[in-house]
């Protein structure tokens, strides 16, 4: 069974709230008000129909730059995944995760169909130039907030 989160829904906003208190938790925020680019970011690569692998290698690679050794994205990935099935369920009714013992869970971890990633790659084809926009914009915001707090130092502050 696949989730499709999509912009606006009680879905995607339970998946925000959930990943910002998460993102300080692991040391990739700060926790202010301000901060808040990455965690919107990461909703977006989900809305965008992104595989728990893709999120996982752009937020180590590009994002973060984390050391090739360092998990924490891979870890917080499957996280990420796990959430998206249980805030499913509690809003929708939907299943629960795949336990950690089925072929599904150990196929690179990505819940969701391959029908329902055509369609979002169809889908993607024809996005508007308005999300691009909001994307590059949060790319920004979240490059910017990255290298204020790898310097320890508070978004805002001189």
């Amino acid at each position: 069974m696949s989730v499709e989160v999509s912009l606006n829904t009680p879905l995607a906003e339970a998946l925000s709230n959930a990943v910002q208190p998460k993102l300080t938790e692991i040391g990739w925020a700060t926790g202010q008000s301000d901060d808040l680019a990455l965690g919107e970011y990461i909703v977006l690569m989900l809305v965008n129909g992104k595989t728990q692998d893709q999120i996982a290698a752009e937020l180590s690679n590009d994002l973060l730059q984390l050391a090739p050794d360092d998990n924490g994205a891979v870890d917080f990935a499957k996280w990420l995944f796990e959430q998206v099935y249980i805030l499913n369920a509690q809003l929708n009714g939907g299943a629960a995760p795949p336990s950690q013992g089925t072929q599904e869970s150990q196929s690179n971890h990505t819940y969701l169909s391959e029908e329902h990633q055509l369609q979002d790659q169809n889908r993607q084809l024809s996005v508007s130039a308005t999300l691009d926009a909001d994307m590059s914009e949060a790319m920004e915001d979240v490059q910017d907030s990255s290298m204020w707090v790898s310097q320890g130092l508070k978004i805002g502050e001189p």
